[in-house]
């Protein structure tokens, strides 16, 4: 399963330089504890939190609610995330991205990276 990761950073579109961080269980998820994750990023209506969360799910087999959280992802307040290859994506394209890959008979999944 190929991973691209999203720091943190977030940039509401349209808003001055700085930006803010967000925890999104990072660490959670790249020692591979989908469920602590998970426990920490439920109940969000972040779109960064909303994707890894949609990651965790995947991770761990749950689908149906992985399609739940990226598709909330896609409604939800826009930001530009930056990936850890340093790109800056929108959070709704990163969401339908991620949408698609579940169709797909390997996933990509995206997630973001707390500094």
């Amino acid at each position: 399963m190929a991973a691209t990761f999203v720091l943190a950073t977030l940039l509401a579109a349209g808003a001055p330089a700085a930006a803010d961080t967000v925890d999104v269980a990072y660490d959670a998820m790249m020692q591979g504890q989908h469920e602590a994750a998970i426990e920490q990023l439920e109940g969000t209506d972040d779109a960064a939190r909303l994707i890894n969360l949609g990651a965790a799910y995947a991770a761990e087999g749950r689908v149906l609610d992985a399609r739940a959280a990226y598709e909330k992802a896609a409604f939800a307040e826009r930001y530009e995330l930056e990936t850890a290859d340093g790109q800056w994506v929108d959070s709704r394209v990163l969401a339908r991205q991620a949408l698609a890959s579940l169709d797909r008979p390997y996933m990509d999944t995206r997630m973001a990276k707390a500094d």
